[in-house]
């Protein structure tokens, strides 16, 4: 049996998500796609708008057969940790032959170009990336524009293909698949529809929407839902506590410094978020800096110790039983998480952190109490 792999948010679930469950079934003739998928946070820094049970549930009814949650120690990354926790759940997984993922460009060539670039550097280091990289740096670029623009210095790649989010999170696909030495084998297939980032409302005939339009819409409808500014309190009350922020994650002693000094001044994440910001620190790394923060992600070592199921097809149940005997599979919490060593216990503690604080955040907003994590089981369609 062949199995094909996808890394998503689905935040919320769409038809450009569907349509990519759809093109990796057909393209690689698998038996199974399997979701590696964000739990109750998401890497823009901020609560899913639904929370991890729901999306699971439209995972499933829109074509997935195995949905796995991503660790939030890897969802509330930068894209290249993002993408390494994704590719390190498929390939602990052992039957996971293709991982398909969107791009705005639709060719794999130049992303994979540009990932080979990246592991030359952290491998063996790439001399002319490293210098135009510093350089661009230097002349307060962000990161993100700084390394588009020392990677289309020493390579053939436009640096409009390197500056798309969608192609971006591809290269560090592809970049992982590299530094962990898997044999799974990347394909792209091109994005259909809005751009990644387009907040504006939709035509239905207009292709597939950008998450981002829809959550906007979602924020401004009746619909029960979470957003950053459900979390003000708590984030102002953790900053408050802590002496050190450099301990968390991703937080740089520059960006400690300047979050320690706008502490004074706070009202809401929102607003803090955008006083901090500056062309070096991004509004996405604010956010996720906060939240690791909140729920005192450190940076632990990179592994994948276990893979908590949230949903499958009861099809897909005959997978489960391949899988290798040093990944344990999380399908109930209470009599699973004793056979987890102190590594893996630790990481398991976090999500339950982070699914309890958005319980909590759902209670207080709407007055419903959601089943806790001991409670859930895994949805079975």
């Amino acid at each position: 049996m062949k199995a094909a792999g996808i890394i998503t948010e689905l935040n919320p679930f769409h038809s450009g998500h569907a349509h990519l469950i759809r093109e990796a079934r057909r393209l690689s003739g698998a038996d199974f796609v399997v979701t590696v998928m964000s739990g109750d946070f998401v890497q823009r820094g901020e609560p899913a708008v639904f929370d991890k049970y729901t999306r699971t549930r439209q995972a499933l009814e829109g074509g997935a057969d195995l949905v796995f949650e991503l660790p939030v120690r890897f969802c509330l990354s930068s894209a290249g940790d993002f993408a390494l926790g994704g590719i390190l759940a498929l390939s602990s997984l052992g039957f996971v032959n293709d991982l398909y993922f969107g791009s705005e460009c639709g060719e794999l060539e130049p992303l994979m170009q540009t990932a080979e670039i990246l592991y030359q550097e952290s491998s063996e280091g790439h001399t002319g990336y490293s210098l135009a990289l510093q350089s661009a740096l230097k002349h307060g670029l962000s990161y993100p524009a700084a390394r588009a623009h020392a990677m289309s210095q020493v390579t053939s790649v436009a640096r409009e293909i390197l500056e798309e989010p969608n192609n971006i999170l591809g290269i560090e696909y592809c970049h992982a698949l590299l530094k962990l030495n898997s044999s799974i084998v990347p394909h792209t297939i091109p994005r259909e529809g809005q751009h990644y980032n387009d907040g504006e409302s939709f035509s239905p005939n207009g292709g597939h929407p950008s998450a981002t339009a829809l959550r906007r819409q979602i924020y401004l409808s009746e619909t029960p839902h979470l957003c950053l500014e459900d979390c003000s309190e708590i984030i102002g009350y953790a900053l408050l506590r802590e002496d050190d922020l450099t301990k968390y994650k991703d937080i740089s002693p520059d960006l400690a410094a300047r979050i320690k000094k706008g502490i004074d001044s706070y009202r809401d994440i929102t607003g803090f978020v955008r006083d901090c910001q500056t062309r070096t620190f991004t509004e996405s790394r604010i956010r996720r800096a906060l939240l690791q923060c909140a729920l005192g992600l450190t940076g632990t070592s990179v592994s994948m110790p276990y893979l908590r199921l949230l949903g499958m097809n009861k099809k897909a149940g005959v997978l489960l039983r391949s899988t290798p005997d040093t990944l344990q599979i999380l399908t109930k919490l209470s009599s699973d998480e004793r056979q987890l060593d102190n590594t893996a216990l630790d990481l398991l503690s976090k999500d339950i952190l982070a699914s309890d604080w958005y319980r909590q955040m759902w209670h207080k907003k709407y007055e419903e109490k959601l089943p806790n994590e001991y409670q859930r089981s895994v949805i079975v369609l």
